[in-house]
């Protein structure tokens, strides 16, 4: 199960509570589109749902039902988009008509309760995945403000999904040879290979999967983990992992990047603790620079930096990973 906040106008806000049905838009520009489709893949059926309305606050709370689909059917009262990338969801408690103010959110990312949503992001987005941690911070908040709670009110006049829409797919159309053209796609691809259970054999057990992820240094994560284990029935939170994407061949700068949030999670998330951080770098190769570093750090400080190797199969559509020596 994941959480999301999606950001939507007042008056879209009533269109979606009424069909059930949320729609992201189309860009125009495809670098642009592949980040959207990379947000709608991450969206699951069971997942929690929160919306924040402009001007108002958050509310909340729905559950998605089935999977995201394309579809141009008008909805919406906007002549110029249809918002084509959506997915239906359903109430999952009672009504909670008081939202949560827009400075309670503010409070708690002072306090560190609140990090993968922000308003002023780097990238224009209006879907946020956050984590079931943050959802639940949003969750105590709607009860508090709403003691009294009116029964689930059923979604007055239902969208029916047309059967011929088809679900997003990642697009490698564009790209060539070995390389993925766009690092939306290649954020699509890891995106739906989480969702699918994928992957564990180079990242471990994870439990939440987050892409594209505002950070306080005007950058955005590409792909963020965590990792859970149940002892006993209690869930035990023993790892993050931060990766971050390149197209092409990675430099020492992109290294850097990539140790920036290493210590930015490990201040903000683990306490401190370093060893809870697992930093991997995935490109179609890497400098000279990048491998001497991360082998000099490994044997003097004894803090990994994983270097993994990606390739396209143009044939096939299909990419293969492979752990860099």
């Amino acid at each position: 199960m994941g959480a999301h906040i999606f950001l939507v106008g007042a008056d879209n806000f009533e269109r979606c509570i009424e069909r059930g049905v949320y729609g992201c838009v189309m860009p125009t520009k495809e670098w642009n589109q592949a980040e959207i489709v990379a947000g709608i893949l991450s969206i699951q059926p069971g997942d929690l749902v929160f919306f924040y309305v402009k001007n108002r606050g958050i509310y909340g709370l729905w559950t998605v039902v089935g999977t995201p689909y394309y579809d141009e059917t008008p909805i919406w009262d906007n002549d110029s988009q249809t918002y084509p990338y959506r997915f239906s969801f359903t109430p999952a408690v009672n009504q909670f008509h008081r939202p949560i103010d827009l400075s309670d959110v503010f409070d708690l990312r002072d306090r560190g309760k609140i990090w993968a949503f922000d308003l002023n992001p780097v990238q224009q987005k209006n879907q946020y995945k956050i984590t079931l941690g943050e959802a639940h911070e949003l969750l105590r908040l709607l009860l508090r403000n709403n003691p009294v709670r009116e029964e689930i009110a059923d979604i007055s006049h239902p969208y029916m999904r047309p059967p011929s829409s088809p679900n997003p797919e990642v697009n490698f159309s564009s790209s060539s040879g070995s390389k993925v053209r766009y690092e939306g796609w290649l954020n699509a691809w890891f995106i739906r290979s989480f969702a699918q259970g994928y992957l564990t054999e180079f990242f471990g057990d994870y439990n939440e999967f987050l892409n594209l992820v505002p950070t306080t240094f005007n950058k955005v994560l590409d792909l963020f983990l965590t990792h859970v284990a149940t002892i006993d029935s209690i869930d035990v939170l023993y790892k993050y992992t931060c990766i971050e994407l390149k197209t092409g061949r990675a430099g020492i700068s992109d290294l850097a990047q990539l140790l920036r949030y290493e210590k930015w999670l490990t201040r903000r998330l683990a306490g401190g603790d370093l060893d809870m951080i697992q930093s991997a770098l995935v490109a179609h190769s890497f400098s000279s620079e990048v491998s001497d570093y991360v082998t000099t750090r490994n044997s003097i400080e004894e803090r990994a930096v994983r270097l993994i190797s990606y390739s396209f199969d143009e044939e096939n559509q299909e990419i293969a990973l492979a752990e860099a020596s």
